[in-house]
Parts: C-alpha cells; structure tokens; sequence
C-alpha cells in the first residue's frame, strides 16, 4: 500500500507519496518540520549520496552541503570553499581542508573522505575530488528546467538543524533570474549552500541545479550543465 504524508506550508497542503519521493522512506522515519521541511534519515537514495561538507583549517569551521555526482566526485558551492588564507586575504582553502560526510545524521555517517582537488564547472558550482571512491550510488544530473511554477525538491544541512539532513518536498521553480540564476521558494538557510535543487525524472529524483543563496529573500540556485561534469558523473 502507497503510504502519504501531508505537510502543511502556510495555508497550502501538499501530499505526496512517500515511497516514490523519499526513497521507501515510511512516517516513522522522517519528522515533519512547521515549516514544511521534512527530517529524512539516510536509509535510501539520494538521500545516502548527500552530504555534509565539513571545513576545518585556518581560523575556520564551518559547514554546508555537498553531493555525490560519481564515485570520486562531490558537487557542492564554491563561496562554500572559500576561507583566510595564512598570509591574508581571502580564497580557495586547500582541498585537504574538505571533508566530506555521506548520509550524515547525528554524528553517524557512512564514511569520512576528504578533498585531493577541485574543479570549476560553474560560477558557483564546483566538484570536489575525493581522496578515494565513495560505495554509494552517485545521484544523476539533469539539464531539465521545470516550467515555472514546477516541483522542486530541495535537501541539505540547515543551520538550525546541522546534524540531519532535512527536505523540502514542496518547493516550486519561480523562473530565472536576469541574471542566469533559478529563482526558487525553497526552505533554504546558511549550511544549505550547495544543497541539491532536485526535479522528479522517469529514472527518479535527478539533480537539476544547487542552492548558492538568497536575494530579496527569494531562493537562488545555479543550474548544473552535464556536460561540464566530470567523465563518471551519474545521468539520468
């Protein structure tokens, strides 16, 4: 039996099917937040190939959130890699510093990797290649854009709730910006930066674009070309 939930967000009530959109995930495994997001343990894909994006070097600790695109690869926002630099000024830490936590909750993960490298495949999206391959199953990039108005589902480590991984299954496309950015209403904050903006694909939730901030107070996300992925990279 198809089991739902309903989330209420503002005076909107959505509902959705749990076990097509969350990966299997059943009501006792995800909590509903007020604002609509929802706390998703890391017991399916995509959720198990998301993760944090810890930093630690120079004056700095801090985190955001990263996915896994191929065995090696994460895919995550570059102003997240930036930092003080020892002689002054501001820049690219070393990748060393980075290290990635996949299907992080609760000081629990599936493994600690850590950055060789990094690749700019944007002007804010960037890979981060890891020190070994990761065993979960990296999650597919699309170069679909919803109509505006169409589903998105957006998943990272919040601020406010850094030590899960919490979605927003009810979040929508709102259209570009001037500037080349997707505009979006998604329940993004500081540590979701370089989350998965995902879209639904006949092959599953696919990767359409990563959270880089907010304007107005309105979401922005910067669209992912396949095409300047890495060789390996997952599609859909």
């Amino acid at each position: 039996m198809r089991s739902s939930i309903i989330v209420r967000r503002g005076f909107a009530v959505v509902v959705f099917a749990a076990i097509t959109v969350f990966g299997g995930l059943s009501w006792s495994q995800a909590e509903v937040q007020r604002d609509g997001r929802i706390v998703a343990a890391p017991t399916g894909h995509p959720w198990r190939s998301i993760g944090r994006v810890n930093l630690a070097g120079y004056r700095l600790r801090r985190h955001c959130t990263g996915t896994l695109i191929a065995h090696d690869r994460v895919l995550t926002a570059r102003h997240c890699l930036l930092g003080l630099r020892p002689g002054g000024g501001v820049g690219l830490v070393s990748p060393r510093e980075v290290h990635f936590l996949p299907g992080y909750a609760r000081g629990e993960h599936l493994g600690h990797y850590r950055g060789v490298a990094f690749e700019t495949i944007g002007g804010e999206a960037m890979l981060v290649r890891l020190d070994r391959s990761v065993l979960e199953a990296p999650v597919a990039v699309t170069r679909r854009t919803p109509a505006v108005g169409g589903a998105l589902f957006q998943a990272g480590y919040s601020n406010d709730r850094g030590q899960v991984l919490t979605v927003d299954p009810a979040c929508r496309y709102l259209g570009p910006s001037p500037d080349g950015y997707w505009r979006h209403d998604c329940e993004a904050i500081a540590g979701d930066s370089g989350a998965p903006i995902l879209i639904d694909t006949a092959e599953g939730l696919a990767i359409a674009a990563i959270h880089v901030g907010r304007r107005g107070g309105t979401g922005l996300a910067e669209p992912i070309d396949p095409a300047r992925l890495t060789t390996g990279a997952a599609s859909p």
